[in-house]
């Protein structure tokens, strides 16, 4: 079987990532209050400059999800390319139409090209995470059906937490209730906020200092550590905060050296709706993992 995944540009994928030969990305995009229009993004100079802008705005962004004619535009190509399988792995349903319009392209090309579309009930670290995991299954041979259930599994087995230094973007954005960011800003607390099973963005726990906040992702490690037997990987993610959370890194790596642990680059579209200095931690376990 040829296979291709596509991602869509909230998996901030790393660069050995985006430029496999099998690997497609569409984008979404931030929409600035003038008219101006960007492309997200994981380049670091990019990702720069629209932080700054950010803080410039007096009115947030909105962000949209890639076009359905890009989306045609991109299975065309893979069929034209020779690929009989794809796997689609984007944003979590529950706060993004991108994968409900996946499922209604694919559905038109069933004749052409076998697919699969994954929501990743997350976002960013999770998604690719799942990519990642899709290459393994590749290359060891596993059938497609079997791939799609194994990344399904994993996809309900992520757990993604983060904290942002103001709520109020989530409300605007209709990403967080205006509820929970009332309790968030109770007291003056850091509430870490995570995705929830159905994939929506909930509030986990109410912290009063960042030093408790790490010790808590800490814990929650462990904790999953314990859960699956073979292995755990970590990630950390980070919207211009790259030094705090390589400290975090050092923190994690002193405590559990076996644990393989990356950082990744939160872009704009994600930027738009968490600000700058966003910090996330991404549990991610071992495929190896999944229930035979």
């Amino acid at each position: 079987m040829k296979t291709a995944i596509i991602v869509d540009s909230v998996g901030y994928l790393s660069a050995d990532l985006l430029s496999h030969p099998d690997i497609y990305t569409v984008n979404l995009m931030v929409n600035f209050n003038d008219g101006t229009v960007m492309n997200d993004s994981s380049d670091e100079a990019e990702v720069f400059a629209f932080y700054n802008r950010l803080e410039k705005e007096t009115q947030l962004p909105t962000t949209s999800q890639p076009t359905v004619g890009s989306y045609y535009s991109l299975l065309d190509k893979l069929v034209e390319k020779g690929y009989d399988t794809v796997f689609c792995i984007h944003l979590s349903a529950a706060i993004s139409g991108t994968y409900q319009s996946a499922v209604m392209v694919t559905n038109e090309y069933k004749e052409k090209i076998t697919a699969y579309c994954i929501d990743s009930k997350g976002a960013a670290v999770g998604m690719e995470a799942l990519v990642k995991a899709t290459l393994t299954l590749i290359e060891l041979g596993d059938s497609a059906d079997s791939i799609a259930k194994k990344l399904t599994w994993l996809a309900e087995n992520i757990r993604i937490y983060f904290m942002v230094e103001d709520l109020s973007n989530l409300v605007k954005g209709g990403r967080l209730s205006a509820t929970s960011a009332l309790l968030g800003s109770m007291l003056q607390i850091r509430p870490i906020l995570s995705f929830d099973e159905q994939g929506k963005i909930v509030l986990f726990e109410k912290i009063r200092t960042n030093k408790k906040v790490y010790k808590r992702w800490f814990e929650l490690v462990a904790q999953a550590k314990s859960q699956y037997p073979k292995g755990i990987n970590v990630a950390f993610s980070q919207a211009d905060a790259l030094s705090d959370v390589q400290e975090l890194s050092r923190a994690l790596r002193a405590e559990q050296s076996e644990i393989e642990i990356s950082i990744a680059t939160l872009g704009p579209v994600v930027g738009a709706h968490t600000g700058r200095r966003a910090k996330g931690l991404g549990i991610i376990p071992s495929i190896e993992n999944y229930p035979a």
